[in-house]
This record gives structure tokens, C-alpha cells and sequence, in this order.
């Protein structure tokens, strides 16, 4: 008799573990049915200029208002990328994709919606122009003011034509030739503001000459943004700035 209770508590306990096996495997198989592998994030440069953002995938739709420039301007303003502009597609439909900014990071609330989706390029596509070694005779360096943990640069651009990917392949080719440490690299196209460049504040007459010769600006902290004529902002359009340059300088 103890020998056929022994048996029995034995194969009771075979029987309880191999339920609890199959329990746990039946969890375990239910845990990684409900895992969802997140989608790697894609974001990708814009080739172009100007492009606006549309409310849906479709030519004919509203372009979505950029409220904050809106209010600013006193005049309806329209949300846009650039070359200047890192995005990140959210969805595709057809030949659109639907776009949030996510470079610069300040207009990501407000700058999501769709643009055609040729103006997307790969990053690694994005250089369509490598510059390799710099001639000395198409630059000069006009000033630097070196800080103990940045270097700056101002930079004078003697070609009399380029465009934004010439410069920001200028840009990223000087820093390898010239930086040691965080750098930020001004550019210009007019050796004659060279003295406005630390004056501060400037007056309008002042302002409106350094802003329409102040090409380019890259900080050692966002090397990859394309700061285009960044003088050209609200303050330009308030002084009555004439010589906005939105396009390639040709």
C-alpha cells in the first residue's frame, strides 16, 4: 500500500509539471504573438526648395498654414521644407508621402503633412555634388575668433555661382580641412561686412547689408542643418528687406 501511494504521488507530480511546462510554453508563445517589431524610423533630406505641405495626398488640396509665421507676418504663411529640412515619412499613398520635420526639431508640431514624394531623397543619396579637396583660390578665411572649447570661423565664398548643396558641401569639406574641435563655420559672399560681423545690435541699414551678403551659417552643434541667408528672417522683412533669396544664387 505505501508503495502504491508513493507510485501515485509520483505520477501525480510527473503530471503537474508537465501541465506547468505546457502552461509556460502556451504563455511564451502568446508573448511573442503580441510582440510588434517597431518599423525602423525613415528620415530622409528634401531636394528642393519651397515645397510645401499639403493637408492630403492630392496637388488640389489646401496647403496647411503655418500659424505661427502667419501671425508673426500679419499675411498668411504656408508650412514648407527644404534642403535645410530633415523629415520623416509617417505614411505613402500613391506618389505622396506623409511628412513630420523632424530637423529642425522646433517644427515638428506644426510641420506634418504631405508632399510628393519625389522631393524625398536617402540620406546617403543626398550629395550630389562632392567637392574633395578645397581650391584655396575659391575661399578665404576672413576672421576667426577661437574659444577655448569652440572654433569660429567667417569665411569669405569667392564663386561667383553656387547653390545651397555647393555650399553646404563647402561647408562640410572645410571643417575637415581647417577644424580641430567644435567648429561653427559663417559664410559669406561680400568681403565688405566683415566689419558688421560682431556688432551688435545692428541698425536697419546695417542689418539688411550683412543679411543679404550672410550666405550660410553651420553650428558645431547641427552641422547637417543648411542654414541658408539666416538674417533673412522677420526682422529682414520688417526693415524692408528687397533681396530675398529663396532660390539658388545664379
Amino acid at each position: 500500500m505505501a508503495r502504491f501511494f508513493t507510485t501515485l504521488i509520483t505520477s501525480l507530480g510527473l503530471t503537474l509539471i508537465v501541465s506547468c511546462s505546457s502552461m509556460i510554453k502556451e504563455s511564451d508563445n502568446r508573448l511573442s504573438t503580441n510582440i510588434v517589431e517597431k518599423p525602423t524610423r525613415q528620415v530622409l533630406g528634401v531636394n528642393a526648395d519651397g515645397v510645401v505641405i499639403r493637408t492630403a495626398p492630392r496637388e488640389e488640396s489646401e496647403k496647411l498654414i503655418n500659424e505661427r509665421a502667419t501671425e508673426a507676418f500679419g499675411e498668411t504663411q504656408y508650412c514648407q521644407v527644404d534642403h535645410s529640412t530633415k523629415v520623416e515619412v509617417l505614411e505613402t499613398k500613391d506618389d505622396w508621402s506623409k511628412i513630420k520635420v523632424v530637423e529642425p526639431h522646433w517644427l515638428s508640431e506644426s510641420h506634418q503633412g504631405w508632399i510628393p514624394s519625389s522631393y524625398l531623397v536617402f540620406e546617403e543619396h543626398e550629395e550630389k555634388k562632392i567637392l574633395g579637396e578645397l581650391d584655396p583660390r575659391e575661399y578665404e578665411i576672413l576672421k576667426t575668433d577661437h574659444k577655448p572649447v569652440v572654433e569660429n570661423f567667417h569665411v569669405l565664398l569667392k564663386r561667383p555661382n553656387f547653390d545651397k548643396n555647393d555650399v553646404h558641401q563647402f561647408i562640410k569639406q572645410f571643417r575637415k580641412e581647417n577644424c580641430s574641435k567644435n567648429c561653427n563655420v559663417l559664410v559669406y559672399d561680400d568681403k565688405s561686412v566683415l566689419p558688421l560681423v560682431d556688432i551688435y545690435p545692428l541698425t536697419e541699414k546695417d542689418y539688411l547689408k550683412l543679411a543679404d551678403h550672410f550666405v550660410s551659417m553651420s553650428t558645431f552643434d547641427a552641422i547637417e542643418v543648411r542654414d541658408w541667408y539666416p538674417y533673412q528672417d522677420f526682422q529682414y522683412k520688417e526693415y524692408g528687406g528687397k533681396n530675398w533669396k529663396k532660390e539658388p544664387i545664379k
